[in-house]
């Protein structure tokens, strides 16, 4: 008896509070409903559409990379012997970085010197005796085919040789080395990682609102996030004709001559400035319902507050331009767009 009294009363409470909620609910609604009757406009203030002239720029934020980056592989097989080049140190191309054991490789070449020599002065002798008809054709034919397979198997055992001298193919730093004196090395086993950083690459990736005012050899000024006191300057090296898959455009920049302290892996910010200063159609973001997205604003005609889709491209934080939809003179609405609807009365204040 007692748990269904406090049934009981729990439920009439809850009846209470929701009476409660209606109610206000209920009267809020009117009084919004007579405030709207007795209000015979929305105040707001208005933008008058304007072609303007100004240059347009925009930041884009990369990653700096280094203009050549590889891993330098074993093309043959021996044991170290020789080190000159270790990890942090520059080399240009073609310095020797190691060697590797030879010894049997040019013995090997000793005797294909030697089997050459031979067969060259039998081709000698016997192109001689060709003329006189004292060998048969066949016989200088056979000594001419093993004088060019004596030259294939010098050049094959010279290339080789070659091979135990591992040489830097490019300028630059070796970043990371594996190797130690008698480490035994088979043919593409990575040896080095080899870096050159100058110039340097900063690669972004931009909209496309703002690749349509990236050219090629445009001048761009670059900040390091990490060093904010050491300003660089890119030249565009290279635009990509195709977006990826987020709709974004590749930008090369190239610094020709970067400061020592910018290391591969750096963040850097660049700024763009459009040369082309032709009229455009500005107005304030503020003004735009929709967002960038879906854009659209509203027009007052007649005192009456009426949609209009249109299309932009962002020039700043604060402005875009209208590409479509306005036409220079309209008088869109400001500000107060929140209790702006199409069709709704308007007053400038």
């Amino acid at each position: 008896m007692k748990k269904i009294s406090i049934i009981l009363l729990l439920v009439v409470a809850a009846g209470a509070v929701a009476f409660t909620l209606y109610t206000n609910k209920t009267e809020m609604e009117a009084a919004t409903e007579t405030a709207m009757k007795s209000s015979e406009f929305v105040p707001v203030t208005l933008e008058k559409v304007a072609s303007k002239t100004m240059e347009i720029s925009f930041e884009s934020n990369g990653v700096f990379e280094a203009n050549q980056e590889l891993t330098l592989m074993a093309e043959t097989g021996g044991a170290v012997v020789k080190i000159n080049k270790r990890k942090g140190d520059f080399v240009r191309a073609g310095d020797l970085i190691l060697q590797l054991d030879d010894r049997l490789i040019q013995a090997e070449l000793t005797v294909a010197l030697l089997n050459l020599d031979q067969t060259k002065k039998d081709l000698q002798r016997f192109s001689n005796l060709i003329d006189s008809d004292a060998i048969t054709k066949k016989q200088f034919e056979d000594t001419e085919r093993a004088f060019k397979i004596a030259e294939a198997q010098l050049q094959a055992i010279r290339k080789r040789a070659e091979d135990t001298q591992i040489k830097a193919p490019i300028s630059g730093y070796i970043n990371e080395d594996y190797y130690e004196p008698g480490t035994l090395v088979s043919p593409g086993m990575p040896l080095a990682e080899l870096i050159n950083t100058n110039p340097l690459k900063l690669n972004l990736n931009v909209s496309e609102h703002e690749v349509a005012i990236v050219r090629l050899g445009q001048k761009v000024n670059v900040k390091v996030n990490a060093l904010p006191n050491a300003p660089q300057e890119g030249i565009v090296k290279f635009i990509s004709n195709k977006a990826d898959g987020a709709f974004k455009y590749e930008v090369i920049l190239e610094i020709t001559s970067p400061s020592p302290a910018i290391k591969p892996g750096m963040f850097g910010t660049a700024t763009f400035t459009n040369s082309d200063t032709a009229d455009r159609l500005l107005i304030s973001r503020k003004s735009l319902v929709g967002g960038l997205k879906n854009p659209g604003v509203y027009i007052v005609a007649n005192g009456v507050a009426v949609y209009r889709s249109v299309q932009i491209q962002p020039i700043n934080a604060s402005l875009v331009a209208v590409t479509e939809g306005l036409s220079a003179g309209d008088e869109i609405i400001a500000s107060g767009l929140i209790n702006v609807k199409d069709g709704i009365k308007v007053k400038a204040q």
